[in-house]
């Protein structure tokens, strides 16, 4: 994962985002206006061996701190408090993420040095969410 660290990727291209949104209960508002930005992702590496997440949009900055394969609680964009778990492979970043209800999401980020790949499955959903973004200097 170390050639990916503090690199940026910007979104170019998204399929099905809005009906897993939907699917996980996000409003009708909150899923249009997260529908109409384009965010900036960044991975970074912190001096202790935690990991930084870090979504920028012209709205608002996502920032969430985790330790690989530890459990810990994050809200979602829509201010939902969650339950998440990172682990990576290869180039892989995979979180699973349990919301109150119990439904479970998979998102599997895959890094190369041109394009980030997100793509999102959820226990009880028939679609799959593909995301694409495309490395920026």
């Amino acid at each position: 994962m170390e050639p990916f660290i503090g690199k940026k990727y910007k979104l170019k291209s998204s399929d099905n985002f809005e009906d897993y949104l939907k699917f996980i209960g996000v409003g009708l508002l909150s899923r249009k206006l997260v529908m109409s930005v384009s965010p900036v992702t960044e991975l970074t590496k912190n001096e202790d061996g935690s990991y930084t997440l870090i979504h920028t949009t012209s709205i608002r900055n996502v920032t969430t701190t985790f330790r690989l394969s530890e459990e810990y609680e994050e809200d979602r964009p829509d201010g939902v408090k969650v339950k998440s778990e990172m682990k990576i492979e290869g180039n892989k970043l995979i979180q699973i993420q349990k919301d109150p209800s119990g439904k479970k999401s998979k998102h599997i980020r895959e890094f190369t040095d041109s394009t980030l790949t997100v793509i999102t499955t959820a226990d009880g959903w028939d679609g799959t969410c593909i995301r694409v973004y495309e490395a920026v200097d």
